[in-house]
């Protein structure tokens, strides 16, 4: 800690002096701590990436009987179509897990972007421009206007200084700095007044400094280390489909150890035993629907583009769907990052009016005014016509910039003739000069009544978290000759008004956090801004009800990580917040099973979005660190987005749970006969008839569910957060009940086909049974808890035109040719037209099944 020291203390501790190092301390410091940079940590090979994408169960088996039907192919059939297709799919689904592991990787380049190239700095008292990498603990260096601060630093001189700190705390408008130590021993970056932090902007001025840290070791860096620091947090779909893999891998053993023992009590031979374990592992597991939950992800980020959001990482889709906590920065995001005045006490309208316009540095530029927000804002108000008009017709003379010490800006100008000086500042630093106010428009002496009345009113709009500025001018003699002689004539000033303003809540938000709380999503304000207006703006859009429920950042020291855990139930506000802050908030959410979204524009925000469960980086205001960590962006950034960004979540999760009964309805069918067929002695299905089921016939209807529009009342529910399973008892219930049916289709198709036609025959008719029981349970997928009459039949067009092509696909597949392909024999059309119409019906019984599950069981 530099900050609660004065210099000659610096010196000492830092062996250096006003003159800076030595030459040979500089290399010799070097050589100890290293190059002035951002390090970027060891990344997975691409190999490791890809090959990992082979670490699951599931796939696992699907090579293993991939490689068992090779053999199989070598030694007897000599055909290899199955294993071909099942490497093929196992491949696929490995391409595409590792594009989506490149794209989540997290780089650095972008936070190296902070960091300058070269700066001016003075060794054994002379002062030149060298590398920044070469800088080391102790320098003394030299920065002006327009200047990166290089490496954090201790102030020692300083003149009209202004720094932007947006990339370290998220606050867009410039701080003053001094160079007297700071009290107190933990300090938020935004109090330590006395520091230059790396990665920030010099806006105005001029200042001297000792370097105080270098490289990993400043705050830049600090951001840096927990960027390359691994966390990695399952999504809710990733927990899902790790469910799915143990539950369906422990049923393939199940399976396998049961064919095994029956087959050995059967005395099957070794090859027809290896066939059938085959056949149910393909059966069991469902191929195609990695690659279904990947589409129906890139339907969803299609959609989300369509509403002002981008999708870098495709799970975070889903996982908004399922977010539990908003935790959201302030400026920019519920706010509009650009200040409005909101209140005026005028005390004389004309002379208000001059001293805004006047004094003030903002310009006009490209249609706009542009500068300080706070100057802007004030023009904004009065508008272009009339600041262009008083602006030439009243010529700067001479002016003193605003600094901290004095809390002042002061300016001379001709008004009509004559030379006045026009002051604005805070309240407190004003009145003192004042001796005069206007009171219904006429100079009266300020007396310590009307000081009270001022004070009480300046102290109301402050409540209101409003940045109130005073105004106050007064006639001169003559013009001063310099600005030591201007500020001695800061004295007897007359009052002429005050006002405030603030950075207001966007259109919208108000209703959106009403909506997120309707839909069981709480949201939390995580801001550097200070405790009041960050109290103010969450108690006008709703998010809190009283400033009881706000914190200071610095509070959460006298936390451990454990206790955090249940001190944030409590505040749903935290202002002037650290980096460490917002990490260490996420994660007290995370411990508790929360899903958690985090937004963030700064680069204070990277590490906290990288390790919520959904990181939420801004389109316009974003650092590209934020950009590269996050797994959406807001091209508004708009906290009203996230909502919708919400309830597209939620749809995609309620179609890709649709499309996971419909999958596994089917491959629950497939056992289900393989193992009739098995106790019969038969054959019904053959592998490459269930590889075509699962990869053609049920991949198109699968791709079509993923369009299908909300449920109504989508959002009037709460999450379902990380504990709820994929398979509740309705989801169970549905894919139990329908792959019996499915069973008893298929299995009757093929006996009654038997007695009158040849085994090929009636392989081909249950294999068109199982077809149009794909279909049609497909469409009763669209809505497990409604009338598919209700739902519309023609709200899905994609559905529809997806139902059209596989009947296209199928037609073909059955009556040319082609057939050969996947093991079926021409069949004929009075035949074929008898099982389809037959097979109609039991799309009623399908429907009529809705209600009797609702009923039953719990989703």
């Amino acid at each position: 800690m530099f900050f609660n020291k004065n210099i000659k203390e610096i010196y000492k501790e830092l062996n250096t002096s006003e003159d800076g190092l030595t030459l040979k301390q500089a290399e010799s410091l070097y050589v100890e701590v290293g190059p002035n940079e951002i390090v970027e940590g060891k990344k997975k090979s691409k190999i490791v990436k890809f090959l990992s994408q082979f670490n699951d169960m599931m796939i696992i088996i699907l090579i293993i009987v991939a490689i068992l039907m090779l053999i199989y192919g070598l030694l007897y059939s000599h055909d290899y179509t199955d294993s071909i297709v099942i490497a093929v799919v196992v491949l696929i689904n490995a391409i595409m897990g590792f594009i989506q592991e490149e794209k989540a990787e997290v780089t650095l380049e972008g936070l190296k972007k902070y960091v300058s190239s070269t700066c001016k700095v003075k060794r054994n008292g002379k002062v030149e421009v060298i590398d920044t990498k070469l800088l080391v603990p102790g320098d003394y260096i030299i920065l002006e206007a327009g200047e990166k601060v290089p490496a954090d630093a201790r102030i020692v001189s300083l003149s009209n200084l202004l720094v932007d700190e947006s990339p370290l705390t998220g606050e867009s408008n410039p701080v003053s700095k001094r160079s007297e130590k700071v009290a107190g021993t933990k300090l938020q970056i935004q109090d330590q007044y006395n520091m230059l932090f790396s990665g920030t902007n010099i806006t105005n001025g001029r200042v001297e400094a000792i370097v105080t840290s270098t490289g990993m070791y400043t705050e830049l860096g600090k951001i840096a280390v927990s960027l390359n620091t691994p966390y990695e947090i399952k999504t809710p779909l990733e927990l899902r489909i790790e469910e799915i893999s143990k539950k369906l891998t422990f049923l393939v053993f199940l399976i396998l150890i049961f064919i095994f023992i029956y087959s050995f009590i059967q005395k099957y031979e070794v090859m027809e035993i290896i066939m059938l374990c085959a056949s149910l592992a393909v059966a069991v597991i469902p191929e195609g629907l990695p690659a279904v939950i990947t589409i129906s992800l890139s339907n969803g980020a299609g959609a989300l583009a369509k509403k002002k959001t981008i999708v870098r990482q495709m799970t975070a889709v889903e996982t908004l769907g399922s977010t539990d906590v908003i935790c959201s920065d302030k400026t920019g995001t519920i706010t509009q990052n650009k200040m409005n005045v909101q209140k005026n006490v005028v005390l004389n309208q004309d002379w208000l009016d001059y001293v805004k316009i006047l004094c003030n540095d903002a310009m006009y530029s490209k249609g706009s005014f542009v500068g300080d927000p706070t100057e802007t804002c004030m023009l904004e108000e009065l508008g272009y016509k009339k600041v262009s008009t008083v602006a030439n017709d009243c010529p700067r003379i001479m002016d003193i910039p605003f600094d901290s010490d004095r809390k002042m800006m002061s300016t001379v100008n001709v008004i009509n003739g004559k030379t006045y000086l026009l002051v604005k500042g805070s309240l407190d630093s004003l009145m003192k000069k004042c001796s005069y106010m206007y009171k219904d428009n006429k100079k009266v002496k300020l007396t310590k009544e009307m000081q009270r009345i001022i004070n009480e009113e300046e102290a109301h709009m402050a409540e209101n978290a409003l940045r109130v500025i005073s105004f106050a001018y007064k006639e001169l003699k003559g013009v001063p000759k310099k600005n030591t002689d201007l500020i001695k004539e800061e004295e007897n000033l007359i009052l002429v008004g005050l006002t405030g303003m603030i950075d207001p809540p966007r259109v919208g938000v108000k209703e959106s956090v009403a909506l997120a709380q309707k839909a069981g999503v709480r949201t939390i304000m995580i801001t550097g801004d200070s405790l009041i207006t960050a109290g103010a703006i969450a108690k006008r859009v709703g998010i809190v009800d009283s400033r009881d429920e706000c914190l200071l950042g610095s509070k959460l020291d006298e936390y451990t990580d454990e206790e955090l855990i249940d001190i944030v139930n409590k505040y749903s506000v935290y202002a002037r917040v650290s980096p460490i802050h917002k990490e260490r908030i996420v994660k007290a959410l995370q411990a508790q099973g929360k899903v958690v979204a985090m937004t963030g524009d700064g680069v204070n925000d990277a590490p906290a979005i990288k390790d919520a469960h959904v990181g939420i980086g801004m389109g316009i205001t974003g650092t590209e660190v934020t950009k590269n960590v996050a797994d959406i962006i807001l091209l508004d950034d708009s906290f009203s987005t996230i909502v919708t960004a919400i309830e597209e979540g939620r749809r995609i999760f309620a179609n890709i749970r649709n499309n996971v009964i419909y999958s596994l309805s089917s491959n629950f069918g497939e056992l289900f006969t393989i193992l009739i067929a098995m106790f019969t002695g038969t054959t019904i299905l053959l592998p490459i008839h269930i590889l075509f089921i699962d990869l053609v016939t049920d991949s198109i209807p699968s791709i079509c569910l993923s369009f299908e529009p909300s449920e109504k009342g989508i959002m009037d529910k709460p999450p379902r957060g990380l504990d709820k399973p994929m398979f509740t008892p309705f989801a169970i219930a549905n894919i139990t009940t329908s792959a019996i049916v499915e069973t008893v289709a298929v299995c009757l198709t093929f006996f009654l086909v038997l007695k009158n036609y040849n085994t090929e025959i009636a392989m081909s008719c249950a294999l068109l049974t199982l077809v149009m029981q794909e279909i049609i349970y497909a469409i009763t997928c669209r809505n497990l808890k409604q009338f598919v009459f209700k739902q519309g039949f023609f709200s899905n067009k994609q559905f529809n035109i997806g139902i059209l092509i596989i009947l296209i696909i199928e037609g073909i597949f059955f009556l040319t040719p082609l057939r050969q392909f996947i093991g079926v024999v021409s069949v004929s059309i009075p035949l074929m037209l008898l099982i389809i119409v037959a097979n109609l019906v039991v799309f009623f019984i399908y429907e009529l099944l809705k209600p009797v599950l609702i009923g039953l069981f719990e989703d």
